[in-house]
């Protein structure tokens, strides 16, 4: 397929400043991709000095085989990569300037919450005083506004000095060796700053730098795009300012709106043409997002037939949603889609429990679209610090989570010890252990068997295709600790095991060493694990539909697409709505991402009443489509406001009496005849949908 003359002019722009606007659908991937082709066949640039950034490593991965499909030579020697991995990669070379060794770890997000809680413990403060999930998110929060502890705005909380904490939080990473996964970007920014020489040596690496979803930057990864572009100018930004839906991750929307002011003369190419969505979905999609004020002006072009209005479906209550989305996708279903063709997206992941009760009780096959990572598992951590030990790449976290696993009769106090004998002996974490093999003081002593174990099993590890891990861990006797979980976890848990060894064995055959795996698996668990990244989650060989939340569903398509609870209080949500219009922004732009998720049909729902946090709501319609005109999103009203005539003299809000429930207030009458049913408030009972012809109600 050939490009349109938009993505034509955007391939082919000369140098300097480029922002190229894609709206949603609109071929953005494939325009990076021949803008890179140009350069190298046309303009004559280099392969290895073009850098193209991306925020995924799904993304990373799929440029570089359409690029290698373009230009072949497995993508000509372009660099691509995250921010992230890009970044790591360069620290690699020059942390040492920064005070930290070559050799430095991530820290995982488990050992990144301990150091936090024995920060605050060493000072006596409490977790109902301040929350380690809220210093962390705080010091997160400085980080991604590339603000480093001195830097930082004074924060008391509770009379305690945040900024201190901050500080001793860095001091405690650098100690042991390790930054966490926003140090990544923000210590590549102080390099490009403080270190003029090596600023200079990164910068000249580079001619032309491309970016991808450039609306989801923050504050830290545009002055690193700043800084290292200073010098040619040459930075391609790709991105939709109508798709920034992460603020609250301090992505920051400015940045694309801005951008010709930070970049003056940049050329602006506007990519409307929308390859997936049917004109009706372009047309709802166009109708919510023009009244955001603050946004570049475009709009959605279709190529494909106008096709079915979208439909808005007003129900009674969460359950009466949830069977009328069950009852829209079987209807999908019996017109020929598969299941895995198909999406319900919500706002809150408390929505789906309804719709998960009313898919099971139907038989509906659905899968959740989240949960725990592989590299987030507590197997496959603890079995990485092990391995990390054999291959004298582990630091005093890794040896602090598996000292007592299997039990050694190493406790709090023991592990405590344990990490002051290790940072008083001035030795690297393994070099330590190795010391061990006849013993040492206090609880050191009780790691000599497993010191003897890693010291016997060093020298043939390299020669195994798992380089050593499985005969580790099965020595050691953590495989055999397992099975204190009970049979089918312990077997879960080995197979995630053995999965690791397959992985090692294959990264091994590449050529990776021990700590470049190890990188790798802190990059792939860390934030970069995108809702791109788990389109595996929806797409496997089970034909089953996707439940997800509308931030993981941005970057996916499907042909069916249920958006449930667009109603005040959920879409917008209520935070949102106490933030002001940026947040009612953001929220809009969320409405209009899912939109653009479907390619032929999609169905809306709110609810009339719904149940949250124990308490009974009564939502208003969303205000993102309640004045859309029908000849746009038709409407339907599940629960009428008039009484059937053959109701009995029961009207919403009489008092009755129910034989089981007790006493209660009407909410709801629908139907008529035998067919007619009533939703009851009972004051014990809760509420209950009852047949009339057989539900007893006395009227009192």
């Amino acid at each position: 397929m050939q490009l349109n003359p938009a993505q034509q002019e955007a391939a082919e722009a000369g140098d300097g400043a480029q922002l190229i606007l894609a709206g949603a659908g609109s071929g953005k991937t494939r325009t990076i991709v021949h803008r890179i082709a140009h350069l190298i066949a046309e303009r004559r640039v280099a392969p290895h000095r073009i850098l193209a950034v991306t925020f995924t490593n799904k993304a990373a991965a799929e440029l570089k085989a359409r690029l290698n499909t373009l230009i072949g030579d497995d993508g000509g020697g372009v660099t691509s990569g995250t921010f992230h991995a890009i970044s790591l990669s360069f620290l690699r070379r020059h942390a040492d300037a920064l005070g930290y060794p070559k050799s430095f770890q991530v820290i995982d997000a488990d050992d990144q919450k301990a150091l936090i809680k024995r920060l605050l413990k060493a000072r006596n403060i409490s977790s109902d005083t301040l929350h380690p999930g809220y210093l962390l998110g705080w010091i997160e929060h400085c980080k991604h506004a590339a603000l480093t502890p001195d830097a930082a705005p004074e924060q008391n909380w509770s009379g305690i000095d945040m900024r201190e904490l901050y500080a001793a939080y860095q001091q405690e990473l650098m100690r042991h060796e390790r930054m966490d996964f926003s140090d990544l970007i923000l210590n590549c920014v102080r390099l490009l700053e403080e270190h003029k020489d090596i600023a200079a040596l990164l910068c000249a690496r580079f001619d032309h730098v491309l970016v991808d979803e450039y609306q989801d930057t923050n504050p830290a990864q545009h002055r690193w795009l700043q800084l290292l572009c200073r010098g040619h100018g040459n930075l391609t930004v790709v991105g939709d300012d109508d798709q920034s839906i992460y603020g609250w991750r301090g992505a920051d929307v400015r940045h694309i709106l801005e951008f010709e002011n930070v970049w003056p003369g940049a050329g602006i190419h506007r990519l409307e043409h929308n390859y997936r969505s049917t004109g009706a979905i372009l047309e709802l999609a166009n109708a919510v997002i023009e009244s955001n004020s603050e946004r570049h002006i475009k709009q959605l072009r279709p190529t494909r037939d106008a096709g079915e209005t979208p439909f808005w479906r007003v129900c009674q209550d969460e359950y009466d949603e949830a069977r009328h989305i069950a009852s829209a996708l079987r209807r999908w279903r019996q017109q020929g889609k598969s299941w895995r063709s198909m999406a319900v997206l919500y706002r809150t992941a408390r929505q789906s429990l309804p719709i998960e009760q009313v898919l099971s009780e139907e038989g509906v096959p659905y899968r959740v679209v989240g949960g725990v990572g592989f590299f987030e598992r507590m197997e496959i951590k603890d079995a990485l610090a092990y391995w990390a030990l054999l291959h004298h790449c582990a630091d005093g976290l890794h040896l602090r989570r598996i000292c007592n696993k299997p039990k050694r009769g190493i406790g709090a106090v023991g592990e405590q010890q344990l990490a002051d004998i290790l940072s008083a002996s001035g030795l690297r974490t393994a070099d330590w252990l190795d010391t061990l093999q006849d013993g040492g003081p206090g609880p050191a002593g009780k790691l000599a068997p497993l010191a003897r174990l890693v010291a016997e099993l060093r020298a043939e590890a390299m020669q195994q295709p798992d380089m050593g891990l499985g005969e580790l861990l099965e020595k050691s006797g953590y495989l055999e600790s397992l099975k204190a979980m009970g049979e089918i976890e312990a077997e879960s848990r080995r197979d995630n095991i053995q999965a690791l060894q397959d992985y090692i064995a294959i990264a091994t055959a590449e050529g990776m060493t021990p700590i470049e795996f190890l990188d790798r698996a802190a990059l792939l668990q860390s934030g970069e694990r995108l809702a791109a990244d788990r389109q595996a989650a929806a797409s496997d060989d089970d034909d089953a539909l996707s439940l997800m939340s509308l931030h993981r569903a941005k970057g996916l398509e499907f042909d069916c697409v249920v958006l449930s609870g667009v109603e005040e209080g959920l879409l917008p949500h209520q935070r949102s709505l106490d933030e002001g219009p940026s947040g009612l922004s953001e929220e809009r732009r969320l409405l209009y991402v899912g939109i653009t998720r479907a390619r032929d049909h999609l169905l809306l729902t709110s609810a009339r009443m719904r149940r949250a946090f124990g308490d009974l709501m009564f939502p208003q319609p969303s205000r993102f489509i309640v004045n859309i005109p029908e000849s746009v999103l038709m409407r339907s009203e599940t629960v009428s406001t008039a009484i059937p005539n053959d109701s009995g003299g029961l009207e919403i809000g009489c008092s009755v009496r129910h034989p089981t429930f007790g006493e209660g207030v009407i909410l709801s009458v629908e139907g008529a005849g035998d067919a007619m049913r009533v939703s009851v408030n009972f004051r014990k009972a809760g509420i209950k949908r009852l047949m009339l012809k057989y539900a007893a109600l006395e009227m009192i």
